[in-house]
């Protein structure tokens, strides 16, 4: 059983309301609702979902950057990738081999100190990119893939600037740090609509669980309290248009030549 009492606040207090809800969690992404009565692991697999169907076709040497609790990197592994993937949090690393084994390739590393032999010919970010300063993030990305690498992000941006502590990086930086670093932008999808009800879905179902959740997690009231605050900011964020929810993907210029030619 997933220990989520060991992950940082506040990823315990939504891993404890996703398996109180749903009696497990699968996985600790946004997911894309379609209709009222979407449960939230249907709106999380119609994300993954979409994800996939932008890459190439297996077999591929591929990289996931920020594995969450691994079930993408294992679904991959099984659908014939060549696939490993890497996290910072030693406690998310141990999450994901304790649900998929040793023989899921998870590094514990961030990118910026993640080496290996080889390049790889697919590199995917499922809301870890906005984490990591995007010149920094497109620069590491060139060194580690191959001259006709695709690139797949699914993330949240800020798209207009904001005035507020730890903002999510703005999608027109992000865009230029890519071209920059001689990534072509081949797609670029909006779901913000989709993704936004997965906010109101922690911020309806925390304070639910509140009392068993401040118990079990010893986490304080001011701490519930300051969460359920910046949750309402966000979704007024999400409202407003100043955030987003993007599917954006990149190949370098020889894909693209061998593309047209």
């Amino acid at each position: 059983m997933l220990r989520y009492r060991d992950f940082p606040f506040p990823l315990n207090v939504l891993l404890n309301v996703l398996t109180r809800e749903e009696g497990h969690a699968e996985n600790m992404h946004y997911g894309l609702f379609e209709a009222a009565g979407d449960s939230i692991g249907a709106a999380q697999e119609r994300s993954t979902a979409l994800l996939l169907s932008r890459l190439p076709p297996a077999p591929g040497r591929l990289l996931e950057v920020g594995v969450g609790l691994g079930t993408t990197l294992a679904r991959l592994t099984g659908q014939g990738y060549d696939a490993e993937g890497i996290t910072p949090d030693a406690v998310q690393a141990a999450a994901a081999r304790e649900r998929f084994g040793d023989s899921l390739r998870v590094h514990t590393t961030s990118l910026e100190a993640f080496e290996t032999r080889g390049t790889f010919d697919i590199v995917i970010f499922q809301e870890s990119s906005q984490y990591i300063e995007c010149e920094t993030l497109f620069g590491r990305v060139r060194s580690l893939s191959s001259p006709a690498a695709t690139v797949v992000v699914l993330d949240e941006f800020a798209l207009a600037e904001i005035d507020r502590p730890q903002s999510l990086p703005r999608l027109d930086r992000f865009l230029a740090a890519a071209a920059r670093a001689g990534f072509l932008l081949q797609e670029e999808l909006d779901l913000s609509g989709p993704a936004a009800p997965t906010v109101d879905y922690f911020l309806e179902r925390i304070p639910r669980h509140r009392a068993a959740i401040e118990s079990e997690l010893a986490v304080t009231a001011a701490q519930l309290d300051g969460l359920l605050e910046s949750g309402a900011a966000y979704r007024d964020l999400y409202r407003t248009g100043a955030y987003g929810y993007r599917l954006l993907r990149f190949c370098s210029p020889r894909e693209i030549a061998a593309i047209a030619t």
